[in-house]
């Protein structure tokens, strides 16, 4: 076998099986017996590179640093004592047996690391790495190359519908409250500066004479991104589920877009007071002309899915109603003293 390729597949001596580094190993994994499952030879589990290697390979044989990644380091460098005061920066620090990318002390006593990913990671590793950080109370700041093979699908500083996402960035987006930090990197080239992506589930119209339901087809592997600027580098020390994390001080989206939703009705019920309703009367708005006005900015899901589940948002009810064409609309209802 090539000893520049990436083994990720190896069989289980004692267990019998094949196990993939990508869908997780069993616990303590050096101390079973690894075959490789091509020339059936010796593997051992190298945790450092996350990865099997080859009885007597060298880690200088396998997967030299990437450019990219490279490039993202020596970004973070630069960029983040410009918006945080530190004590000390490193890159390339050993901490126990792993090794952070670039590593900072801040001047109120915290401890920082960025990992900057550019290539494959398990969620395995990527939780094991961040917890061995919060054990030493050390905070983590995970960034990915959105046009590198860490992610399945390219992603980009742009609301999309339907693009694919790995367990591994899902993790990632819980993590942070809902949320994912990308940048995207082409050899030395910053191709689009850091940016924050929001996930949420993916549900195409299905379009048939006879669906008078409206019925909607959820794709389990598939979301719908919206795009959220990061206004400063500037980062916030946070504990999440056990775990020490570090992040922008970028708003969520979801809250950005509640807010929005507020004002859209707000203005829609304004309008209702001058065509001659009274405070008190409940109106009846439909749902897609509240999304008109969202749908350039937040997509046409996350509205959505905000006005039938968000408590902020002050409803009578929504109900479907059928339209002259037989076909199906959601209504919201609303007081208008709620919003006036």
């Amino acid at each position: 076998m090539e000893k520049d390729k990436r083994v990720v597949r190896a069989f289980n001596f004692e267990l019998g099986k094949v196990f993939n580094i990508l869908d997780g190993l069993p616990s303590n994994s050096k101390k079973y017996t690894w075959l490789c499952t091509i020339c059936k030879k010796p593997l051992f589990y190298n945790e450092e590179l996350d990865c099997f290697l080859h009885k007597g390979e060298k880690d200088f044989f396998f997967e030299p640093e990437t450019l990219e990644h490279k490039t993202m380091k020596a970004y973070w460098y630069v960029m983040f004592p410009r918006f945080n005061q530190i004590f000390s920066k490193k890159i390339e620090h050993r901490i126990g047996d792993q090794i952070a990318d670039v590593y900072f002390e801040l001047k109120n006593g915290k401890k920082v690391v960025i990992e900057c990913q550019n290539s494959q990671i398990s969620k395995r590793k990527l939780i094991e790495r961040t917890k061995n950080y919060t054990h030493k109370d050390i905070y983590t700041l995970w960034i990915f190359n959105g046009h590198g093979t860490c992610v399945s699908y390219k992603k980009n500083p742009q609301n999309e519908e339907g693009i694919g996402v790995l367990g591994m960035e899902k993790r990632v987006h819980s993590l942070y409250g809902g949320r994912i930090y990308y940048m995207n990197v082409s050899g030395r080239n910053i191709v689009d500066s850091p940016y924050a992506l929001h996930f949420s589930s993916f549900f195409e119209h299905k379009k048939s004479d006879y669906n008078y339901l409206g019925y909607n087809k959820y794709y389990k592997d598939k979301r719908s991104a919206v795009l959220s600027r990061i206004p400063s580098y500037k980062i916030l020390c946070i504990e999440v589920k056990g775990y020490k994390l570090a992040r922008f001080t970028d708003k969520h989206v979801s809250v950005l877009c509640t807010e929005e939703i507020i004002s859209t009705i707000t203005q829609i019920c304004k309008q209702g007071l001058l065509e001659g309703k009274n405070y008190s009367d409940k109106l009846e708005i439909p749902l897609k002309l509240i999304i008109s006005h969202l749908k350039d900015r937040y997509g046409l899901q996350l509205p959505s899915l905000l006005l039938k589940k968000s408590q902020k948002i002050m409803k009578v009810n929504i109900e479907k109603i059928f339209d002259e064409n037989y076909g199906i609309n959601d209504i919201v209802t609303v007081l208008i003293s709620d919003y006036v």
